[in-house]
């Protein structure tokens, strides 16, 4: 990123920006990848091998997400459209796919969701971005990965039909970030006074020194795959909500310890919080990637303490 930038970057500003770049085109990585999991790996759902398949939707996520990143600086806004977009375009997936489990196109073949999905998302951020909305904020991010990954969400919303699930499980996220807010305004990491992206939202802003957005960056590097990869062990052997909420919990200090530990790097290892932030959410991609598109963790199925069906607690009062 510093010798081949992805924005417009010159001299010294490559210094200050290239985390952006860095962060920017890992996350487009990821929301393709994760796309392609949501409409049935489609137009690689053919490859019968999973490790094959999922090296070639790996490949296919960089390579679209270097493009989404670049067309920002090439058709659209330029870094100030980086979060903007970022935010609203994850927030649509999660809506629709995450929390809504694909509730509006699911009857539909993988094709068909590919393009459809691709043109709801694509006009929907068009009309939030080019609104006084600007953007749907992404703070919710670190809460839906670990409510996911240790199935505390699919627990609390079971027997809930959809899209009432969706509106449930993203409402909760933004209680959770409302909570976080209040928390790191009291800690000093958050500024209620701050809107810088959208004057829309007076939901405040991180400070300066940027732990809080180190911590987010953290958190989304940690809080899918760990739970999924260890089957969340020991936590599962903890009735539900007990247990799942033991787990989100230890995630979410996990999160911020290893976050200090990272911050107190800078100097001897990173040379600074650019670089730092850099290195910090290279596991976000990995992260989603690991369970959702090679499988690990998903493939042998589990149950909590008193689920019945793996993966699944409809079926449960």
């Amino acid at each position: 990123m510093i010798k081949n930038p992805i924005g417009p970057w010159q001299g010294e500003e490559i210094l200050k920006s290239f985390w952006l770049d860095n962060v920017s085109w890992q996350i487009f990585s990821a929301w393709w990848a994760c796309f392609f999991a949501c409409v049935g790996f489609w137009p690689f759902g053919d490859i019968s091998n999973k490790l094959t398949r999922g090296i070639v939707v790996v490949a296919a996520s960089w390579i679209l997400g270097w493009w989404s990143a670049k067309l920002i600086f090439l058709i659209g806004p330029g870094a100030d459209g980086i979060f903007p977009l970022v935010g609203t375009t994850w927030f649509l997936l999660a809506f629709f796919c995450f929390a809504g489990g694909g509730f509006l196109l699911s009857k539909l073949p993988p094709r068909r969701q590919f393009f459809l999905y691709l043109i709801l998302f694509t006009g929907l951020t068009y009309l939030i971005t080019h609104s006084a909305v600007k953007w749907v904020p992404a703070w919710w991010f670190p809460f839906l990965l670990v409510g996911l990954g240790t199935g505390t969400l699919t627990y609390l919303t079971r027997g809930v039909s959809q899209p009432g699930r969706a509106v449930v499980i993203m409402a909760t996220l933004f209680a959770m970030a409302a909570l976080c807010f209040q928390i790191s305004g009291a800690a000093g990491l958050w500024e209620f006074d701050k809107s810088p992206i959208s004057s829309f939202w007076s939901m405040g802003h991180f400070t300066d020194d940027s732990f809080w957005l180190l911590c987010f960056f953290t958190a989304t590097s940690i809080n899918y795959a760990m739970p999924i990869i260890t089957h969340n062990w020991p936590f599962s052997k903890i009735a539900m909500p007990w247990g799942g909420l033991l787990a989100c919990a230890f995630y979410l200090v996990l999160d911020i310890v290893v976050a200090s530990l990272l911050f107190k790097m800078i100097g001897p290892v990173f040379s600074s919080m650019e670089e730092l932030l850099t290195y910090a959410y290279m596991g976000v991609n990995w992260s989603l990637v690991i369970p959702l598109v090679f499988g690990i963790g998903l493939t042998e199925p589990y149950l909590w303490t008193g689920q019945k069906t793996p993966g699944d607690w409809d079926d449960v009062a």
